[in-house]
C-alpha cells in the first residue's frame, strides 16, 4: 500500500525549491546590475574628457558656420563676385549680391571663403530666363551650374529638366561639403576626448598599480581602453551637434551657444576627478606633507631674514 507523503514535507520541500528559484534569479539580476554598472561607470569616467572636447569644439564649429554663412563676412573681392556673376553691364545692389550668394547651399557656405571659391571654379551664374529673352539678372532668375552647361545652351531658357539637374549637382555639392564638416569636426572631438583621457587614465591607473590593486598590463590595458571609449564618444557627441549644425545652418550659433555649457559642465567633472586624483597621490606620497616641509623651510628663512634686518637697522652703522 502506497503511503501518502506529509502535507508539512511536501509544503516545506515547495518553499526551499521556492526560495533557491528566487535566490538564483536575484543572483542573475545582481550579475547583470553589476555588469552594467561596470559598463555605465566606465562611460561615465571617460564622459567628462568627451564633453570638454564636443563641447569645446562643436562651439568653435558652430560660430564659425554662424560667420561664414553670410554675406557681410565674405572678403570684399568676393562680394563683388557675386555683385557681378551673370550680369552683363555694372552689378548688383548689395541685398541682390547677397541673395546670388545665398542660392549656393549653406552647407557649402559653412566652410568658409576658400570652399565657396573652390565651389566657383567650374560654374556660372546662368540665367533660368535667358537674358536675350527678357531675363533680369535678379537672384530669382539665377543658379549655379557647371558652366560648359551654361555655355553651351546660349541664348535659350533653361528646361524644367535641365533647372532640375543644376539643383541635384547643388545638392550633391551640399551633402558632400556637409560629409566633409562633420567628419573633420567629429574627428577632433575624438583626439582631444582621446588625449585629455588618455593623461587621467595614466595618471588613475599608475596610483592603482603603484597600490598594487592592478598589474602593469593591466594598466596598459585600462588605459588603452579608457582612451579608445572617450575618443568614440568624444567623437560621437561632436559628430552628433556638428550634424545638427550642418543640417540647420541658420541657427548655428544658437547650437553653438547650447554646446558652451556641455565644455563647462564637463570642465567641472574633470576638475573633481583631478581632485580625487592629488587626494589618492597625497595618501600614497604625501605631497601635502612635503610641501608643508617646503613651506615651513622658506618661512623659517624668510623669518631669519627679517631678524637680520632688525639687527642691521638698529646697528649704529647703518644710517635711516
Amino acid at each position: 500500500m502506497e503511503i501518502s507523503q506529509n502535507p508539512l514535507q511536501f509544503l516545506t520541500a515547495k518553499v526551499q525549491e521556492t526560495v533557491a528559484d528566487t535566490q538564483n534569479l536575484a543572483n542573475e539580476i545582481a550579475a547583470k546590475v553589476e555588469e552594467s554598472a561596470t559598463v555605465l561607470t566606465g562611460w561615465v569616467q571617460s564622459a567628462p574628457s568627451s564633453m570638454v572636447s564636443a563641447g569645446a569644439i562643436a562651439t568653435q564649429e558652430a560660430f564659425k558656420i554662424a560667420h561664414n554663412i553670410r554675406f557681410e563676412n565674405l572678403p570684399r573681392n568676393l562680394q563683388l563676385k557675386f555683385a557681378r556673376a551673370g550680369v552683363r553691364d555694372g552689378m548688383r545692389n548689395v541685398k541682390e549680391a547677397a541673395k546670388v550668394f545665398e542660392s549656393i547651399p549653406a552647407q557649402i557656405r559653412a566652410q568658409g571663403p576658400e570652399a565657396i571659391r573652390n565651389f566657383c571654379q567650374d560654374k556660372d551664374w546662368s540665367h533660368i530666363q535667358a537674358h536675350v529673352n527678357g531675363g533680369g539678372s535678379e537672384a530669382a532668375n539665377g543658379i549655379f551650374e557647371y558652366f560648359w552647361v551654361n555655355r553651351a545652351r546660349g541664348g535659350v531658357d533653361m528646361t524644367a529638366a535641365e533647372l532640375a539637374v543644376a539643383k541635384q549637382v547643388l545638392a550633391d555639392a551640399a551633402f558632400k561639403a556637409a560629409v566633409a564638416e562633420i567628419v573633420g569636426a567629429a574627428m577632433k572631438g575624438a583626439i582631444a576626448a582621446a588625449v585629455i583621457e588618455l593623461i587621467f587614465s595614466i595618471l588613475e591607473n599608475s596610483l592603482l598599480c603603484v597600490e598594487g590593486k592592478i598589474t602593469q598590463s593591466e594598466l596598459v590595458e585600462q588605459v588603452a581602453t579608457a582612451t579608445a571609449k572617450a575618443g568614440i564618444a568624444g567623437g560621437i557627441i561632436t559628430g552628433i551637434l556638428l550634424t545638427l549644425c550642418m543640417i540647420f545652418p541658420p541657427i548655428a550659433a544658437l547650437l553653438g551657444a547650447a554646446a558652451m555649457p556641455l565644455a563647462v559642465a564637463g570642465i567641472g567633472f574633470m576638475g573633481i576627478r583631478a581632485w580625487e586624483i592629488f587626494c589618492q597621490g597625497d595618501r600614497l606620497f604625501g605631497i601635502t606633507e612635503q610641501t608643508q616641509k617646503f613651506l615651513g623651510m622658506t618661512e623659517a628663512t624668510t623669518q631669519a631674514n627679517n631678524q637680520n634686518l632688525d639687527f642691521f637697522k638698529k646697528s649704529k652703522f647703518l644710517v635711516f
